[in-house]
Order: C-alpha cells, then structure tokens, then sequence
C-alpha cells in the first residue's frame, strides 16, 4: 500500500479565534531553501487560503500577523502553490488522521511552513519536538509568552525594539529587515544567506532548544516591496 503524502495532526477550533482549522503535515518538501523537511501547514478548513487571504479570513491561521494580505503586508507565502493544493488533497480526503506523533520521529519538520504554529494546541507541538531530529517554527504571537512555543519556535519580530523587547521575554529571535547593516550584537545573518546552507541542516531557529545566537533575514519573496512601505507608516501614524 502506498504510503500517505501526508497526515492531519489537528482538526479543530483555532487557539487565535476559534476559527475551524486543520494542521497537516506532509512528509517530503523540494523546497530549495529549506531542504527535505516534512512540513506543517495550518490552513481555514471550510476555506481555499488564496480565498481566506483575500477575505482576511486567515485570521485564524495567522492572527494579528503584519504581513497578511489583508494589511498589505510582505509575507512570502505563495498560497496558489502548496498551500492551495494541500487544501485540494485534504478536501478530497486524501490524508489520513495521525494520533500517534511517534509517525515523524527522526525527522526534520518545518512547523508552520503556513500558518501561525500558536493556532493549534500547544501539547501538539510539544509532542511532535520529542521526536524530531530538529525543527524550524517562528510565531508572531511570543507576546502571549507561552512557555511550550519559547522552546519550540523564534519569535518572529519586524524591528529592533521587538527584537529586545523578545529578548528581555526570554526567546530568540528571528528578526526580518530591508537592511542587513543594522544586524545586532546578539544576531547573526541566517547561515542559508551566508553560506547557502538548508534548514534541514541548521536547525537554529527552533526556539530555545537551541542556545544559538539570534537570527536575522533580509526581508524576501515576491512581496518584499510591501516591508518598507508598511514600516514607514508605522513610523509616521
């Protein structure tokens, strides 16, 4: 029998808004940047993420997050490619439900490849991080303090003050920006940058299972040009 693509690890109400969601994780990735990493993606269940996108129904997979469509914002998600077609497959019911998070042990996990890793319940998580080889996760929700995402995930910050202001909270960073001169004594410039090495093989950014320095990005993907519009209104509103 073929083996399945992928598993749901959660259908449910979403922890940001109780919005109906699913968590699947699929098991291969041709990511370039990543590497073969098994990948979690949190989706609106009852709708296409290019449609919850554009209705800013997606805040249930990403809360308050800057960069949604909906504020004009920079993320670098493309929803028509994976996201669109994970939500076909699990639509036409082609992913089993996992309950036994022992199914990726020894593996590499991107958590949150979309979607905001705080929207599913937190012992989900923690279940899955047993067992992984290593992971990557990033949250813009680290304001919420949860102590089992610390570990888990990077606090995902857009400027200097959030990155201290994270710091002084007890997570590491990982901090996008338009200009890599302004990278920080804490900080280091993603090593896929420096040296083109893949997630699969770094696994700094899994929170504070890690005790590496901090990271830092410039910002990337097809909307980029939407980070320093939105960081200059914030500055004059």
């Amino acid at each position: 029998m073929k083996k399945p693509s992928g598993y749901i690890i959660y259908e449910g109400k979403s922890e940001l808004n109780g919005g109906n969601i699913v968590a699947i994780v699929t098991m291969n990735s041709t990511n370039i940047k990543t590497g073969n990493m098994a990948s979690m993606w949190i989706l609106n269940a009852d709708m296409k993420p290019t449609e919850a996108s554009k209705q800013g129904k997606d805040e249930s997979v990403c809360g308050d997050c800057k960069h949604r469509a909906v504020n004009k914002g920079a993320c670098y998600v493309t929803l028509f490619h994976a996201p669109l077609q994970v939500y076909k497959s699990y639509k036409k019911g082609n992913y089993p439900i996992a309950n036994d998070m022992t199914i990726f042990e020894g593996m590499k996990v991107r958590f949150g490849a979309y979607g905001d890793p705080s929207a599913i319940p937190t012992q989900i998580l923690a279940s899955i991080k047993a067992v992984v080889k290593n992971n990557t996760s990033y949250t813009h929700q680290w304001k919420q303090g949860n102590k089992v995402l610390k570990r888990v995930s990077m606090a995902s910050v857009d400027s200097i003050a959030e990155q201290k202001q994270a710091v002084l909270e007890g997570w590491r960073t990982f901090r996008v920006t338009s200009d890599l001169s302004d990278k920080l004594p804490n900080e280091i410039v993603c090593p896929n940058t420096t040296k083109a090495i893949q997630c699969a093989d770094c696994g700094l950014c899994s929170g504070t299972s890690s005790k590496a320095k901090n990271i830092v990005i410039e910002v990337h993907g097809s909307k980029k040009g939407n980070f320093d519009k939105q960081k200059l209104a914030i500055q004059q509103g």
